[in-house]
Order: structure tokens, then sequence, then C-alpha cells
């Protein structure tokens, strides 16, 4: 039932074949030995001539249909129901010629084709793709991998007119219209992916598009922990000053995880605090109840007010929050942001940046605009780096940095460098004392040994869920609150195993 995959066995290698829908669809990486270049291959049943033939039939048939009504169409039990009852139909009419071991394998080309997202579909089912794009005709779609990055595909459209109807139909799932009037459309899919449409009258090779998808499942502190990404003791170090509401900044380039590694802190959070994300992509989720996420719209139109980070953040300032988050900050918000630092709100936010010099460079340049004695007010530096590994390509926190204070006689910012990554090991280990945790030892009047006997307990609590692979965004949410709801319990719970 399965596809082949066509390989030179002496110039290409296959690394690895994952199922995405058996028996029908899978995915294998191909490396060609001269240039190392990676190839995403997508495979799928071999269709006769007579299968290619009945399918078209059918999708005649369906597309001609007036009784069908739109339940059916959405649903996609209903919809199988629907196509089998259409096929036993065209067979009895003898319109189409197929056997009967073929019936499932052209359902799922049907579905495929009529119900998902046609020859890109197992691209948008695959977990381990973060983007899908296609540039034109004649061109491989590319996919952006979790592992193995930027990957060429062994598919492509091959006609204008194919690409055009392609994209017209990715419009119309994201409740847009496409056209020479309206070339450019960005929208969300019913996923909650965001796709970019250039029509081909703008676009050279044809028309094109982009699609950026987020997990279903997202990436827990605990699958960092396990990935190797964060140490167990500093996964525990951020969470309790997260706790205190000491606000963090995570730096890096592009695609090394900001976002990701953001996300499963801000889960760490108590569950019954407010909280609202101020996002131009919808990227972060959260368990909370008390969440409020805000999303930019950039106006496409003259007569639609363009809602900015910045208008988000004033509004999100009036909902008095006990935490901000913002996805990245870049512009004038972040002069705000750190302004609502100072009065109180604890902020987390990424920022693009190579390092925490670079990072306060960035923070004091135009359009940010940050005054060097508000820099401290964020309390954290996270620096998140993308590092190829062979083949594959792995994410590491390389730093922890406290921004403790400004040096006035010479101007400088003074921080502490409590985390650093041992590349030769491959470890974060802890290299200085912790100053923030200290002073808020002072500020409470409490001996520091309590704040490390707290991140200690923590610390059991994250290594518990990695022993038991307890990963799942409910399983950790859960045991998260439990344990902020009756610490003692939970921590005895955990020393017996239940």
């Amino acid at each position: 039932m399965r596809g082949k995959i066509n390989t030179n066995t002496r110039n290409e290698i296959l690394l690895e074949v994952y199922s995405i829908q058996p028996p029908f669809a899978y995915v294998g990486i191909l490396k060609e030995l001269e240039t190392g270049r990676l190839k995403y291959v997508v495979i799928e049943p071999i269709l006769s001539e007579a299968d290619i033939e009945a399918i078209e039939r059918i999708k005649e048939y369906v597309l001609e249909d007036r009784k069908i009504d739109l339940k059916t169409i959405k649903n996609e039990k209903l919809f199988i129901n629907y196509l089998k009852s259409v096929i036993r139909k065209l067979i009895k009419k003898k319109k189409i010629n197929i056997k009967e071991e073929s019936i499932e394998k052209i359902l799922y080309f049907l579905l495929r084709d009529l119900l998902y997202y046609g020859k890109i579909d197992i691209m948008m089912k695959d977990v381990e793709v973060e983007d899908v794009s296609c540039d034109g005709i004649n061109t491989p779609i590319y996919v952006w991998h979790r592992r193995y990055e930027s990957l060429p595909t062994n598919v492509m459209f091959t006609s204008y007119d194919e690409l055009n109807s392609f994209i017209v139909r990715l419009a119309y799932k994201a409740g847009k219209q496409i056209s020479i009037a309206n070339p450019i459309v960005e929208g969300t899919l019913p996923e909650g992916y965001r796709v970019h449409l250039s029509h081909g009258e703008i676009a050279r090779r044809g028309s094109a598009f982009t699609i950026r998808k987020f997990r279903k499942d997202p990436y827990t502190i605990i699958d960092l922990i396990n990935f190797g990404t964060i140490s167990s003791e500093a996964a525990a170090f951020m969470w309790l000053l997260i706790d205190l509401k000491k606000s963090t900044m995570i730096g890096g380039a592009t695609a090394a995880g900001k976002t990701t590694l953001l996300n499963a802190l801000a889960m760490l959070i108590r569950p019954e605090v407010k909280i609202v994300s101020i996002e131009e992509v919808a990227e972060i989720r959260l368990p909370h109840e008390n969440w409020v996420p805000l999303i930019a719209r950039p106006a496409v139109e003259k007569w639609v007010q363009d809602i900015t980070l910045f208008e988000l953040l004033k509004s999100a300032l009036r909902m008095r929050p006990d935490y901000i988050i913002v996805g990245e900050i870049r512009g004038k918000e972040a002069y705000t942001f750190f302004q609502s630092i100072a009065t109180g709100h604890a902020g987390i936010c990424t920022i693009h940046a190579e390092n925490v010099e670079y990072a306060i460079r960035r923070l004091e340049s135009k359009p940010m605009n940050i005054p060097r004695l508000l820099i401290p007010m964020m309390n954290l530096y996270i620096q998140i780096e993308r590092i190829v590994n062979g083949n594959q390509v792995i994410r590491r926190v390389t730093s922890i940095h406290e921004i403790l204070k400004v040096d006035l006689e010479t101007g400088r910012l003074v921080s502490n460098e409590v985390f650093s990554w041992n590349p030769i090991t491959d470890r974060l280990e802890k290299k200085n004392k912790s100053i923030v945790l200290e002073k808020v030892a002072q500020e409470k009047l409490q001996d520091e040994s309590i704040f490390l006997l707290e991140m200690e307990r923590r610390r059991k609590i994250l290594e518990y869920l990695c022993e038991k692979n307890l990963r799942r965004f409910e399983d950790v949410s859960k045991i998260i609150r439990n344990y902020y709801y009756d610490p003692e319990r939970t921590l005895m719970k955990i020393e017996v195993g239940i």
C-alpha cells in the first residue's frame, strides 16, 4: 500500500522514515552523499491509471452534487460515509472500475484533496514541520523541520492554474478572498495556523504562499529539560524567580527557540494570577483561566484601524495584569513595556539578540530608546542558541544573566552570570551565586536558605515529571497547579511515587 522512495543508492541514503497517517502517509528524510543536502520526501500510495481516472470522476460527481450539505462537507465521518455511497453508486452504474482493495486508498486521496490540503496535506499534519512554503511553479515546496530545519520536498505545483486554484482555496479556508485586485492576503486557517498568500500577478514565478504552523501540543519545560535545552536546576531557578515576579527577557537568533522557551516558562506562573499576552502571531498557549491573549492586527485598508503591539500594550495596562508577556519587543512598545515593569507588573518577553551585550545595545538604540537606568528593571536575561550537531540542530540555553544595576561612576551595566553552558560536557552549569535571590531574601526579611530550599523542592518536582515522562501540557499544568495549592501534599506524593 505504501509508495516507494526513489533513491540512487550510490548518491543518497535514507536517514529516517516516520508515519503521519498509516498505512497511507509517511515521511522520509534523504541525504545526498556528495553535497550533504537533505530532502523531505512525501510517501503516499501508488495510484494506477484506473485509480486516477476513478478519483477524477468521483471528484466531478461530488462537485456537481447539489444535494450535499455544508454539514456533511465539514464533518470527516459524514463525508467519508457520503464518499463511500458515491463510490458504490458509480461502481453500480459502471462509471468507475476499481478493485475492492483500492477503495480505502482512493478514499484517502479524496479526503486529502476535497476536505484537507491536497498535495501539502502530509506536511500540514506532520508535527515536526513548522512552516510550509511555496515560491512558485516547478519549484519544490519547502518545509521548516524542527530537527533538520529548511528542507526541499519532492512535491511541487507544475502549472499556474493548479497553483492559483490552490491559493484561492487557502484564502477561502482563511475566510478571505484573493484576486488580481487584492493580490496579497494574510489570514488564519481553521487550525489556527497563519497563512500569507501572494497572487501570481505580483510574483514573477507564480503565486506563492507561506503557512506558519503551531504545535497543538506545545513543548513544556519537561520537554526542554529532556531535550537538554535547559537543566532542571536552571529551570527550577527560573520558576522560582518568575513566581517572585522577577521580569525576564529571552534573547536569541531567528529559530533559536525563544518563543518555545517563553511559553514553557510562562506555564509555570501561578494559576490564579492575571496574565495578558501580546503578540503579532498567536503562538503562546497557556493553561491559565485568567489569561487574556491579544493579537496585533495590521491595517489592510485605509479605513481599518492599525492595531499595533504599542496599542495593545497600552490597552493591557488598563486590565491590571499581574504578568505582561510580549512575544517579541522591537519597536516603540518596548519603552511602555519597561515602564510597566517599573510600576510593579512582572514582564516576560523575547528579543532578537546574539548575547546580553547586544541585547542591551538594541534596547538603547532606535526605535526602542530605553534609558540605561531603566534596563535593570529587567531582572533576568536568558540566552538561547541554535547549535548544529551533525545532521541535526539542537537548542541550548547558553547563559542566564542577572541584570543588577548601572554603575554610576562608569555608566556601565553590572550583570551576574548565574548559569553558563559548557560545550564540552553539553551541560548548563551553575557559575555564580544568585544576587537577585539574595536581595529578595533581604527585602522579605528572610534567610536566603529558605529560598534555596524552595528552589530545590521545585527541582525535585521537575525531575520527577521527567522521570515519569509526564511531559504533556495537561500533565505539567496539573502538577504545577497542585503544587501551588498544596505543596507539602504534592511533594509527599512525589516522594512515594504516586
